[in-house]
């Protein structure tokens, strides 16, 4: 249940964020790769089934918060990550769901430049291309969200954070490597999953923010926020851990 902050704890909780806030993993080696090296089609295959096996778990852990905050009685928390999960899931349309899109976007684009077949997102979990490391994120960033409430909305605030810089340097890679499509056609059927996310209105900006709200409502105790902190500085670990593996794993192609 939400209750009042505990004012000695606030500038703890801010230096909290400015802390995670200087992880490695935002300025990771894969992430000066996409920005700086177009993509090889093997490269892009790579990170294509990588992509998809790490993200199809992004509905599924905002609706474990939904569901953990509904069960809590923490309303601020329900109401700002179920908007969240309206949003990811289309605004009641399946044809906008942001997985369709995502699953679109990527097979148009490894189809018109690279000449790959599609691939789905339910067939990536069982690619010879996902790499150890990508399921061991997926398996850990699992194992923090079911460990308690503050763990899990450390995981929850970390992951919401990492969203706007990992979506903004995929976008600059395809944009990048782009070489036959043409540039409407890439706006409207590639582009769009990105611009949905990190266009003009800031959304995963908007999500990060809620998400950091929801922890400054929920740390009474210094207990509470070392749960959210070691939620919070795993899962920045192991998604760094994921994207150097990823890095070594596009030269290796």
């Amino acid at each position: 249940m939400t209750g009042t902050v505990n004012t000695g704890l606030q500038d703890q909780v801010a230096e909290l964020m400015d802390d995670l806030g200087k992880h490695r993993v935002y300025g990771n080696d894969y992430f000066r790769m996409l920005r700086d090296d177009p993509w090889t089609g093997s490269a892009y295959d790579v990170h294509r089934a990588n992509f998809f096996h790490r993200t199809e778990g992004t509905v599924k852990g905002i609706a474990h918060v939904c569901a953990q905050a509904a069960a809590r009685d923490d309303r601020h928390t329900l109401v700002l990550f179920s908007h969240i999960l309206n949003e990811e899931t289309g605004d009641g349309r399946a044809e906008h769901c942001h997985e369709v899109l995502m699953e679109n976007a990527h097979n148009h684009y490894g189809s018109v430049e690279f000449g790959l077949p599609p691939l789905t997102v339910r067939e990536s979990r069982d690619s010879d291309l996902v790499i150890p490391a990508t399921v061991a994120y997926r398996d850990r960033t699992l194992e923090l969200l079911v460990g308690n409430y503050h763990r899990m909305l450390g995981v929850a605030m970390a992951l919401e954070s990492h969203a706007d810089p990992m979506l903004q340097t995929c976008r600059a890679a395809f944009r990048n490597a782009r070489k036959h499509l043409p540039e409407e056609e890439f706006v409207d059927t590639v582009e769009v999953y990105f611009n949905v996310h990190v266009g003009d209105q800031g959304v995963e900006e908007r999500h990060a923010a809620d998400a950091r709200q929801c922890v400054l409502n929920n740390c009474r105790t210094e207990a509470e926020l070392a749960e959210v902190a070691y939620g919070a500085q795993q899962t920045l670990d192991v998604q760094l851990a994921m994207w150097t593996a990823m890095s070594k794993a596009a030269v290796a192609r």
